[in-house]
């Protein structure tokens, strides 16, 4: 009995050390998965704002091709005007080699006025120099007057003039609209790209916070089974104390009743002698059953 007595006693100290380990190890994983759970919601969170800027990048990249798509309209458009522009500017030389004097054309005579009247407002000019250049001003002026009227007097160039200018102004809008159309659609491209940036920044600081998710969860889950199993082994020592408690308890037991039937038989000798019994020798008797 006493090598039970100090099985109870060690196990209690067992049972004692594992619910130290018991307390430890629900502390942890409480800890843990408080952790997890933080970083899930981050987790969370970035899958969301990662999601939000790739929606946001698709719709820079749906309105910068469909911006493209115009660009590429608009180009074509402006090469088709380009195109007829050159073939009514060579009709329209051919015409004033005809109908206009030889010699340098309307254009480069207007240019060589503007020229000359810069030169005139912004240099220094002798007498004589500005004579001359008064005098050469005068006759290209006239050139110019010359054939500017016959440009007005000659229909068929009154016309194609009129349309040169109609179709020019037509391939310079176009043009405008190709590059305005154009910066659009580099602004657009550019936001997809800030976007995109932004979005794989922050799956890389995913990627961080699933792989610390994970480990934490692994703990937290190691800590959980490690709380389960000083549970169990604390029940398993609860039930050999017990078992050893109801054993000693028999044991006790049956010394008590190997005792009264000891004295029992002892009375019962005086009784079978004859001898006077008291009422406490009777009742002992009795619960011995021997009477």
């Amino acid at each position: 009995m006493v090598i039970e007595a100090e099985d109870v006693i060690s196990l209690e100290n067992q049972k004692k050390e594992l619910k130290e380990k018991l307390h430890k190890a629900k502390e942890e994983r409480d800890r843990l998965n408080k952790i997890t759970g933080e970083l899930k919601n981050k987790k969370m969170a970035l899958l969301e704002e990662i999601q939000k800027y790739r929606k946001e990048g698709d719709l820079h990249r749906q309105r910068r091709d469909e911006i493209n798509q115009n660009v590429a309209r608009a180009k074509k458009k402006r090469e088709e005007l380009n195109a007829e522009y050159e073939k009514i500017k060579n009709e329209l030389r051919e015409l004033k080699k005809k109908y206009l004097p030889e010699g340098p054309s309307l254009d480069a005579l207007r240019r060589k006025r503007d020229a000359l009247e810069f030169r005139q407002m912004t240099q220094q000019l002798s007498k004589r120099e500005e004579e001359e250049l008064i005098e050469e001003l005068a006759k290209i002026n006239r050139e110019i007057k010359e054939m500017e009227r016959i440009l007005e007097s000659n229909e068929e160039l009154r016309e194609l003039v009129r349309k040169e200018k109609e179709i020019k102004t037509k391939s310079d809008k176009e043009h405008l609209k190709v590059q305005e159309l154009a910066d659009r659609a580099q602004k657009e491209h550019l936001g997809m790209l800030e976007c995109f940036k932004k979005a794989s920044k922050l799956q890389k600081e995913l990627r961080k916070i699933e792989k610390e998710y994970i480990m934490n969860k692994l703990n937290a889950d190691r800590a959980h089974r490690d709380f389960i199993d000083c549970i169990k082994k604390i029940r398993e020592i609860e039930d050999r104390i017990r078992e050893i408690k109801e054993k000693e308890k028999k044991v006790e037991i049956q010394k008590e009743k190997d005792v009264i039937m000891k004295k029992a038989d002892e009375i019962y000798q005086k009784f079978k002698k004859g001898e006077k019994l008291s009422t406490e020798d009777l009742l002992l008797l009795q619960k011995a059953g021997l009477i």
